[in-house]
């Protein structure tokens, strides 16, 4: 075949490039089986009849060749990098062979320009395989192998996506399912990182409770991304983790408990075997954590049946006056267990929690054996649920922190990887933030930063050092710790509007277990 026209080089392109896909998905194994590093220089070609073939340079004749010696770099990569590269290389072969042929019968201009156009309404090879394609070939289930879609292609793709293609085929839809394709997507999706997106609860002033909006805005620069329904919205959203939030519907007297993520709409309500125990105390705190081993989720309930209540200008604390009990659900097994071997802390104090390192954190206060009310804040400590080991742990807050004025707020937080304390003295809008650079070892406590800023309510934290706040009247603002700027974001806030915010997070956890919220994904 010699192309002479536009559409005779578009069909020689076409032909070529099924070769090289089949090669590389396909008829993956036998290409890898060919391309042994103990061979010459080979290249892997491709034919207009759809055929390829592995073989030493020299074949092409008058043609542009591809890349030589694919196989050396073989056994020194990941199958997915030798993938990836060789992708590349052919993406690059075509085009140069496409290009020949333009330059040897001499098109004009126009013609050029409409080489070039259906060129690129074809996704590249190196789109193909690796997933990254807007434009994605419609692919028959069961031609890619089965890791590289898992692992390369679909993993990458959003979760509104992944919806729809669980309808393609009952070997997607068992891919999409598995518990560990949940966790390789989480890992990869490239939206979960911390310079991506945020989930915004709303309310403003004027609304009524059950009004609120739920929205994905943009972490630069606050523009509206979607809108999520908001099912839960008016409940206590306790804490967010891998895209799921937990809920405790009910106020006070927590009538409900719930595991949602708002990426897919589906939620779960978890067993009601220990809401009376739960309704019929004093206190109950509730954390939400990830076990990496067995790849799942649990709901700690930390219950003191009777305590103390104890109100301070450090906020709300409670003293126990008979011991807590510690209840442990599973998702995996969609049931509470009672922990009678393990003693939760004698005293509690109401704050924000955060996971990390398989444990969730709070800041507590009070010795950890006595039922002293006079309890001195230098007595303030961390306490940590392990979720695989299902105990309790401690350590001390740094001690610069316990000689300095007591902060009016202070909560765990991450930067920058770290385990740290933000500190808030609102009588000076002063704020230190505490890393603590050897996990788990109190001595490494050091004071990275200490910055002044005044606003009426601390909205988010980010890993990388932005702070979201709310002042009355000029709106919503970040401020970066590092390079202290200061960044406009929304233009009107009220001290009586309500609002949250966390890092938007896109998972499937829920996908089997969790109900749909809605009538159409």
């Amino acid at each position: 075949m010699n192309p002479r026209t536009v559409e005779d080089i578009i069909k020689d392109f076409k032909g070529r490039r099924a070769a090289i896909i089949k090669a590389l998905t396909k008829d993956f194994e036998e290409l890898y089986i060919l391309c042994d590093p103990n061979h010459p220089n080979l290249c892997l070609y491709g034919f207009p009849n759809q055929v390829w073939e592995v073989n030493l340079p020299g074949l092409s004749g008058e043609l542009p060749e591809p890349r030589v010696g694919i196989n050396f770099a073989r056994d020194v990569m990941t199958r997915h990098e030798w993938l990836r590269m060789v992708s590349v290389y052919s993406d690059s072969w075509l085009a140069s062979i496409a290009s020949c042929f333009a330059t040897k019968f001499s098109f004009d201009k126009a013609d050029r320009k409409r080489l070039s156009n259906k060129i690129n309404d074809v996704p590249l090879i190196w789109e193909v395989v690796g997933g990254e394609a807007k434009k994605r070939v419609k692919i028959k289930g069961g031609c890619l192998p089965e890791e590289i879609l898992d692992e390369e292609v679909l993993s990458r793709l959003p979760v509104r996506d992944l919806l729809k293609y669980r309808c393609v085929c009952k070997t997607w839809r068992s891919l999409i399912d598995d518990l560990k394709f949940v966790s390789i997507h989480l890992k990869k999706y490239k939206n979960n990182s911390e310079e991506s997106h945020l989930l915004v609860m709303s309310r403003s002033p004027r609304s009524s409770i059950g009004n609120e909006q739920v929205l994905v805005r943009r972490g630069d620069t606050y523009r509206k991304v979607q809108q999520v329904q908001n099912s839960y919205a008016f409940d206590t959203w306790i804490c967010y983790v891998n895209g799921v939030i937990l809920v405790k519907r009910g106020g006070f007297r927590c009538l409900e408990v719930v595991l949602w993520n708002p990426s897919i709409a589906r939620s779960l309500s978890i067993p009601e075997s220990m809401l009376k125990a739960m309704k019929d105390a004093t206190y109950v705190e509730l954390g939400l954590g990830y076990e990496f081993n067995s790849n799942d989720y649990k709901v700690v309930a930390i219950i003191y049946p009777h305590a103390e209540f104890i109100r301070s200008s450090l906020g709300k604390r409670y003293c126990a006056i008979v011991p807590g009990l510690v209840l442990v659900y599973t998702l995996s097994n969609d049931s509470w267990t009672s922990n009678l071997g393990v003693s939760p802390p004698p005293y509690w104090s109401v704050g924000k929690q955060l996971y990390m390192k398989g444990a969730i954190h709070w800041i507590n206060f009070g010795p950890k054996g006595t039922n002293d009310l006079l309890h001195l804040p230098e007595d303030s400590y961390v306490v940590l649920f392990d979720v695989k080991d299902e105990v309790f742990r401690y350590f001390q807050l740094p001690i610069g922190m316990k000689s300095d004025v007591e902060p009016k707020e202070k909560f765990p937080t991450i930067l920058n990887g770290s385990f740290a304390i933000f500190c808030a003295y609102d009588h000076e809008a002063r704020h230190d933030i505490w890393v603590m650079n050897e996990y788990g070892v109190p001595e490494s406590w050091s004071k990275c930063y200490t910055f002044t800023l005044q606003f009426d309510k601390l909205l988010h934290f980010k890993s990388n050092g932005e702070l979201f706040y709310a002042i009355n009247g000029k709106g919503i603002k970040s401020y970066d710790i590092n390079r202290k700027r200061v960044k406009d974001l929304a233009k009107t806030y009220s001290r009586y509007s309500k609002c949250r915010i966390y890092t938007y997070v896109e998972s499937l956890v829920l996908l089997k277990e969790g109900k749909i919220q809605r009538p159409s994904l």
